[in-house]
């Protein structure tokens, strides 16, 4: 295999970085270059351009999901998350060491800094930039309920359906909704399935928010398919949680907010807590659903810059000191492993995948498509709890409004 100047110098760089797992460089049908110590996690990639290599390597995040995105390499064998393991092992902090890789990660960190600062007109085009992609896509890898969050694995679920239904039913749970004329609040409802949800199993009355139009729709259409009594006990609003906790301070006694927290921005933790509690009567209580990750740092560029601007995934004690800052008391704390959202996002790319073909290639073209591929594979990726892995987790927060009566 003749190589020149640049490709020999490519070469050289993985050699020296990729020195654990095992990355395999297709260059065409004869030759192939192995790196790392030929371990577990193994994968093996086309290789792109040799100068876009280079680039990659300096910048891994976000350089490979665009190179992805842009059909600039292809997998030759294992999945996207696997090659995403080697390069956590091998990359961590998602830069080389040397100057330059340090000094572009401190311009993203600076940047993501900045974004944080999370306005209300903000957080509308945030939303939308994400949910209003279309209902067309979401109806065809989500269950029926339309729950785009952590399903619960736990307890032997088969399939994504009954997982999702017993997320449900043990965040219903957790709320506590042990009497007659309770009044909730679902902050971030998305396409409303567990407000109907709750609705129907419990008889509460539920408002439900969003931000983004066409989850809104959706919900508003599915209210009116349901039978008079239980429509008539729920509603949705096209809001920010903030301008509508101003306007109905006290009114309720449980708030819920599943896979809402993430979009919330670490500058609005306290703010976001503050609005719970005021929307919660004396003795209310909420329960607050999150992804949680093992330590505090700010997200990963690629994901910021396509898949969800502004977000940022929190530690635990960050949840909690905003809650008690916002004199919010911390009634319990339950954590699930994150073999549950790997195993539900890996069901979500099945789905997604079987259907990929049938898309409109209008509104999802091929570099959509890839982009999507990356997403679910990097999130597969954060919830492996193994080494190279992110070790995040999904955590269900319950804090209650002072004066709750614990009997």
């Amino acid at each position: 295999m003749n190589l020149d100047w640049t490709q020999k110098k490519v070469l050289d760089f993985f050699r020296e970085h990729v020195t654990r797992g095992t990355l395999i460089f297709r260059v065409d049908d004869r030759h192939e270059v192995v790196l790392g110590d030929g371990q577990e996690p193994k994968a093996a990639m086309t290789i792109p351009d040799w100068g876009n290599t280079l680039k990659m390597a300096l910048t891994p995040d976000p350089g490979f999901g665009e190179a992805f995105m842009r059909s600039g390499f292809d997998l030759v064998s294992g999945e996207l998350e696997d090659l995403i393991k080697v390069l956590r092992l091998n990359f961590e902090g998602g830069h080389s060491a040397n100057g330059f890789g340090s000094f572009i990660e401190k311009l993203q960190a600076l940047k993501f800094q900045i974004a944080q600062f999370t306005s209300i007109k903000a957080a509308s085009r945030r939303v939308r930039h994400h949910y209003d992609i279309g209902n067309d896509l979401y109806t065809r890898f989500l269950d029926p309920d339309m729950q785009y969050s952590c399903a619960f694995w736990d307890d032997g679920a088969q399939t994504l359906e009954e997982a999702q239904h017993r997320k449900m039913s043990l965040t219903t749970q957790r709320l506590k909704i042990n009497e007659p004329g309770l009044r909730v609040v679902d902050i971030g409802c998305g396409w409303g399935g567990l407000s109907r949800f709750i609705r129907r199993e419990t008889g509460a009355e539920v408002h439900g928010i969003t931000l983004s139009t066409e989850q809104f729709n959706w919900a508003q259409q599915k209210r009116l398919e349901m039978d008079d009594n239980a429509s008539s006990g729920l509603d949705y609003h096209l809001l920010d949680y903030r301008v509508f906790a101003d306007a109905n301070a006290g009114k309720y006694d449980r708030v819920v907010s599943v896979g809402m927290f993430e979009h919330v921005g670490r500058h609005q933790f306290k703010t976001y807590f503050e609005k719970v509690g005021e929307l919660l009567k004396t003795g209310g209580r909420a329960v607050i659903h999150t992804i949680i990750k093992p330590r505090a740092e700010f997200t990963s560029p690629w994901i910021d810059r396509y898949i969800f601007p502004g977000g940022y995934i929190p530690a635990v004690h960050e949840v909690i000191e905003a809650a008690e800052h916002a004199s919010l008391r911390v009634d319990a704390s339950h954590f699930h492993p994150g073999r549950n959202y790997a195993q539900t996002l890996m069901a979500w790319r099945d789905r997604f995948r079987d259907v990929a073909d049938q898309l409109d290639p209008e509104k999802y073209d091929t570099e959509f498509k890839r982009m999507w591929e990356f997403y679910l594979a990097g999130c597969i990726n954060a919830f492996d709890e193994a080494e190279g892995g992110g070790g995040m987790r999904v955590g269900q927060f319950v804090f209650t409004k002072p004066g709750f009566d614990y009997a």
